[in-house]
Formats: structure tokens, sequence, C-alpha cells
């Protein structure tokens, strides 16, 4: 289970030129990005000529892991999203649509080609994006923004509140409440900028453990028998020296402490050492929650997971316990 923030940084492109026998894989490992705040101009309503297939009726058999909720207050948005599997910042987004019980699809992409994004989606090629009623979103930050600026789901939620808030609590928690107050914004920044970037390292600091990370594809009906061991070879070396581009800019000896003292500041500083069930404070989750649950879910399954979950246990343990309850992903 593991990160994206472009790789901590997994946009960027990652360079291993200097050595001659993986040149081919550092040309692939370019293509290996992730989300980063795009600029507002690459934000805006896809012409109907540019629509990838998986708009509109009859989606093909290769649209898989479709999310359905029954009880949606209202008629909901069309939600298509394009991801990786293991991508911190996806797995960000689809914490929020669960969450929020909207009913999406999701797309794997080949991280190699890109080809599921070309040519609809411009010169944006990184994960994720999100085609809601037509409109292209870039990242994490924009589709988070977008689905809270939505009726329908400000209603699905304000359902929620009404259920399992107590009244003092409910007269304090609206949208804004839930997505900008101080804990709020603070745990969201810890999870996309120090938590993504923290994971990398732990899935991909050996060969072995970033040829692990990879097996997810193998799962994946619409990627061919050659895509799937291309992805899984040249994207685990390219993920490996990202993970060590990652450490060396952090001043990383030692990831999994690395890992181990940032998860000791949210259990401390967050959970208040197990007093709160939520960062939040309250008897329900906020974006901070979503963010950071969103990050270490992108990594189950994997050793990683374990060691900073099950292993770790207490409060922790607990509060992803019950986060996996609210968010109710598969």
């Amino acid at each position: 289970m593991v990160v994206c923030r472009a790789i901590p940084t997994l946009g960027r492109r990652i360079a291993v030129a200097e050595r001659q026998p993986l040149r081919l894989a550092s040309r692939r490992a370019s293509n290996l990005s992730y989300d980063r705040k795009p600029s507002a101009d690459t934000i805006g309503v896809l012409p109907s000529s540019a629509h990838p297939p998986t708009v509109g009726s009859s989606p093909p058999s290769w649209l898989k892991d479709s999310r359905s909720f029954a009880s949606a207050p209202t008629v909901q948005p069309s939600i298509t999203l394009y991801q990786y599997h293991i991508c911190p910042f996806c797995n960000i987004a689809k914490a929020l649509l669960a969450y929020t019980k909207s009913d999406f699809q999701s797309v794997e992409v080949n991280p190699l080609t890109k080809s599921e994004l070309k040519p609809w989606s411009g010169e944006y090629r990184k994960v994720p994006i999100a085609l809601i009623d037509g409109k292209q979103l870039n990242g994490s930050e924009d589709i988070v923004d977008s689905l809270l600026n939505s009726p329908e789901v400000r209603k699905t939620l304000e359902k929620r509140w009404e259920s399992e808030l107590t009244d003092d609590e409910r007269s304090t928690m609206n949208t804004q409440q839930f997505m900008e107050s101080d804990s709020a914004k603070r745990w969201a920044t810890f999870a996309r900028e120090d938590l993504a970037a923290l994971l990398y390292p732990n899935i991909c600091g050996s060969i072995g453990d970033s040829y692990d990370a990879f097996r997810y594809v193998d799962n994946v009906e619409s990627f061919s028998a050659l895509q799937k061991m291309s992805i899984h070879y040249l994207g685990a070396l390219a993920m490996h020296f990202a993970a060590s581009k990652v450490k060396s800019k952090r001043n990383i000896t030692d990831e999994k402490a690395a890992l181990r003292k940032a998860l000791d500041t949210f259990e401390g500083e967050g959970l208040q050492n197990g007093d709160l069930m939520y960062s939040s404070g309250l008897s329900c989750p906020d974006m901070g929650d979503l963010a950071v649950f969103g990050v270490l879910y992108s990594v189950r399954g994997l050793k990683a997971h374990d060691e900073a979950i099950q292993c770790r246990g207490g409060p922790v343990k607990d509060w992803y316990e019950r986060m996996q309850k609210e968010v109710a992903l598969n």
C-alpha cells in the first residue's frame, strides 16, 4: 500500500540516464507522474469531441472498480476517476467519494504509456484526473473542492451529520468546517506533503519491495499480458529510483523510523493519544481524517501498511478501523 504525490513529487521525471543499462527504465520512469496542483488554465469543460470513451452511455468493459451507492438523495453527477491503484492522492479523492456515497467509475491508467489519458486530457498527464459531468478536474485538491461545492454532495454530508453528530456538534459542523477548519487543513496538508512522501520509500525502498508494490497490475483486466509485465518490471525499477531521490531530498536515513515519527505526530497531536475518535475532534471525520486515511489506504496489502497500522496498534489502528467503516471503500 503506497504513495503517490507525484511519487513524492512523483510528477517529476526520474532520471537515471547516468547508467547506460537503465536508459530505457529512465525514459519509462518519466511517465510515472502523480497529482500536483495544476494551473487554472488546465481545468475546464472538455469539448464534446474530446471526451474519452468512458463518458456516456454503455461504458466499455475496461471501466472497472465502480462504486455504487443506493441511497443518493438526488441525481448524482456523472463521475469518472482516472487513477493509479497505489497513488495516495487518487485514494484521497476516492475516500471522499465513498464517504459522500457518490457513484463513480474508476479507470486504471497505464503509468508507462498514459494511453487512457490521450489525447483528451491535453498537456496534463498526471493522476488523479476526474471527469465530473464532462468537466475535467486535475489533481486531488481540485477534485475535492469540486465535490464539496456540489449540492448533491453537500446534501449527503448534511444527512450524515444530522444522524451521527450530537446537537452541540451539529451546530458547528458545515461544509466549510469540514474542509477548512484548522484541524482539517493541517492534517490534509500533512497527508499530502509529509505522509505520502514518506510512504513511498517504505514501499519501494528495495527492488523487491517495489516489485511487490506493482503486483496490483495483475488484476487490471484492461492491461494486456505484455503491458502487465512491462509495468511490473519497468515501473518497479523506476519507483525504486524515485524513492531513493525522496530519501536524499528529505535527508532520510531510516525510512521506517521516519514513518513511525510521522504517525507518532498524528497520534499525539491529531488524535490526542486516543482521547479523540477523529482528528476533527468530533464524532465523525473531516477532510483531514479522510486525507490521512486515503494516503494510508493506498498501500493496503503491502508490508508497509501492516507495519504502519497492524503492527503499530494503539490509537492509530483504532482510528484506522473506524475510518474503514466510515468510508467503506472496497
